[in-house]
């Protein structure tokens, strides 16, 4: 499985790193700093990084062509953004993708414009998924621990 992680500050090198931890091939992009990104690379907090949205997409999806039981294997794409940064970042994705790829948000995106968002990737046959951070993020970060607590890779066997 490949997954392209749009924003690589705190938030996105924290989901890259879990997610290579448990096999998963992620490919990194930045808009704002391409150097740290090849830093992150270096560090194995990544599996490779690009220079634009559009060699992100040929990256994650290099392998499109395989398929499943269930159909082609969808181009997965997780945006890490602060609000207006992640809408003008799915303006430019979105037509860079194809019926059958998703889309997880993971900005601070107002909850309604991301419902829109949905229904209109809905009509281009692209999945989009609102897992943002909404709400205050003082009471997010006192909260941490308890959610760290309840994440599966925490929970205690019986």
């Amino acid at each position: 499985m490949k997954v392209g992680m749009i924003g690589l500050g705190r938030t996105g090198e924290g989901m890259s790193r879990r997610m290579i931890e448990k096999g998963i091939e992620v490919w990194g992009y930045s808009s704002t700093n391409y150097e740290s990104a090849c830093g992150q690379y270096e560090a194995g907090y990544i599996s490779g990084c690009v220079t634009s949205l559009e060699y992100l997409v040929r990256a994650v999806k290099s392998d499109s062509k395989q398929y499943t039981s269930a159909g082609r294997i969808p181009g997965i794409f997780q945006i890490t953004l602060p609000e207006q940064k992640a809408e003008d970042t799915l303006d430019e994705l979105l037509p860079l993708l194809e019926e059958g790829d998703i889309i997880i948000d993971h900005s601070t995106s107002d909850i309604k414009k991301c419902q829109e968002l949905e229904k209109y990737c809905s009509k281009l046959g692209i999945s989009y998924i609102f897992s943002g951070v909404y709400g205050a993020n003082h009471a997010i970060n006192v909260c941490s621990k308890i959610f760290q607590s309840l994440s599966p890779g925490n929970a205690t066997r019986i």
